[in-house]
């Protein structure tokens, strides 16, 4: 077994343990979408521990997470809010959508650059989180994304000190499943259950899509350290627009807009 999946028992652990100290241990079955984030990382934990020992699971494991998370987390939207076929809609939409995502996080550890860049954006991309749901007056949500602030901070400043293989991913493959499950999570929560603009989480979500941009010939010409800052500057504009509609929308320096 390789030992990547250490990598991510570490993510998943320590977000499980910043979950409890927040919202102290997770009810069974979890009476709120909140609830279940514990339980993402949990899963995501047990996917990184045996991520490797089988390609079908590797190929099948994400496909039937992503339809199955949105139906538990969003069980009660499913019940009070949404008829049969809309409820279908949305599941077959927001499932496709976390099983794109999972894909993406897992190119982004092979194409974004080495070192400490990679964990930088997710740094930044979950602290981009933690501001959008405070300023949408979730501070609930906004300490769960300020856990993966405070784990992917740690991980960037390690990488700043260590000199690591250049062509060894920051990130093992393994760690997908715990991070695409802890953003998709607390991204549901928000945008669901809370008063996140549709437009930021949107951009949010999209984000890391831009991430390829560094793969263009052209960017790649400027040099390594040039390039790597094009990419994820690029990565972070979605980032920072979201954070500015959802400010604009909170009202916080004046009347809120109605976008």
């Amino acid at each position: 077994m390789s030992s990547g999946w250490l990598f991510g028992a570490a993510l998943s652990i320590g977000y499980i343990v910043g979950y409890i100290g927040l919202e102290g241990l997770p009810p069974f079955p979890p009476r709120e979408g909140v609830h279940w984030l514990c339980y993402l990382a949990l899963i995501g934990f047990i996917l990184g521990i045996f991520w490797h020992l089988a390609l079908w699971g590797r190929l099948i494991a994400p496909a039937v997470v992503s339809i199955v998370v949105p139906r538990l987390l969003l069980n009660s939207t499913f019940k009070y809010s949404w008829g049969q076929v809309e409820g279908i809609i949305w599941w077959v939409c927001i499932a496709v959508t976390i099983f794109i995502f999972w894909n993406i996080v897992q190119q982004s550890f092979r194409i974004l650059p080495s070192g400490s860049s990679s964990p930088f954006v997710y740094f930044g991309l979950s602290g981009g989180t933690a501001l959008i749901l405070a300023v949408s007056g979730s501070l609930r949500l906004a300490q769960h994304a300020g856990i993966l602030v405070a784990l992917f901070a740690a991980i960037w400043i390690i990488t700043l000190f260590l000199r690591s293989d250049a062509k060894v991913p920051v990130f093992p493959i393994s760690t997908s499943a715990v991070i695409t499950l802890a953003f998709a999570g607390i991204w549901m929560n928000g945008y669901f259950y809370e008063e996140v603009p549709a437009a930021s989480a949107i951009l949010l979500a999209l984000a890391l899509f831009l991430a390829p941009i560094g793969q263009i010939e052209a960017i790649q010409r400027l040099g390594a350290r040039r390039s790597a800052f094009v990419q994820v500057a690029v990565i972070a504009l979605p980032v920072l627009i979201a954070i500015g509609i959802a400010v604009a929308r909170s009202g916080l320096f004046g009347e809120s807009s109605p976008y």
